[in-house]
């Protein structure tokens, strides 16, 4: 699947209006394009683990995304996964852990898969185009109709252009979403682990602190 079809899925999620509501249903039409999507850039299929995360989610309180935009410095890659190890807290097993990342598998059925396949995804090499980094987080205001669980989204790494016009309309609407199931469905927080010196990762934080999505770091 190429990159603009990828963002022509991506393109669906609703604008801000006012009539909130029809926001949320428009996201949830989207849900099922989501899956399709989801198999295609994670080529998805059958693994270890796959049941016990099925009723993980069935169980669980909270819910934690983990964007990885780009390979980072592996010191710096193990104190974040501490960071969010440690936000998530000894009960995990209440905990549904997902990775944005086309490099490694989104589904964890444990806090040590998380761990493992986080570090996995900070390490790899592989450039990520702007526009499949935004589809990413994209995807994931999709998902997150499916339920009312508190959710935290961790921005890890960097964007790969210092200039993100090109993906400010697109992630705008997918913000508008998030920080509406945030009032309406329950709470989402956005935490920005990315380098803020970066002009590329600072004006794409902005994005989702201007909707007080960001929490602080």
């Amino acid at each position: 699947m190429s990159t603009e079809e990828f963002d022509d899925n991506a393109s669906m999620l609703p604008p801000t209006t006012k009539n909130g509501w029809l926001i949320i249903y428009g996201v949830v039409a989207v849900l099922a394009i989501t899956g399709v999507i989801l198999g295609a850039l994670y080529r998805d299929t059958t693994k270890p683990g796959e049941v016990i995360s099925r009723d993980r989610q069935k169980h669980a309180k909270q819910v934690v995304y983990t964007v990885v935009f780009s390979s980072i410095e592996s010191q710096r890659a193990d104190s974040i996964i501490e960071r969010i190890t440690r936000d998530i807290g000894a009960d995990s097993t209440k905990t549904d852990m997902i990775i944005g990342s086309p490099t490694t598998d989104p589904w964890c059925a444990s806090i040590g898969e998380y761990r493992r396949n986080l570090k996995k995804a900070m390490m790899t090499g592989k450039v990520i185009p702007i526009g499949k980094q935004s589809v990413i987080v994209s995807m994931i205001g999709g998902l997150l109709i499916k339920n009312g669980l508190p959710a935290t989204i961790y921005l890890v790494g960097n964007m790969s252009e210092d200039d993100i016009s090109t993906i400010v309309p697109r992630t705008s609407r997918t913000v508008a979403a998030l920080e509406l199931r945030s009032r309406i469905m329950g709470p989402v927080q956005v935490v920005s682990l990315m380098d803020s010196t970066r002009q590329g990762n600072a004006a794409y934080a902005k994005l989702f602190a201007d909707k007080g999505l960001v929490a602080p770091k």
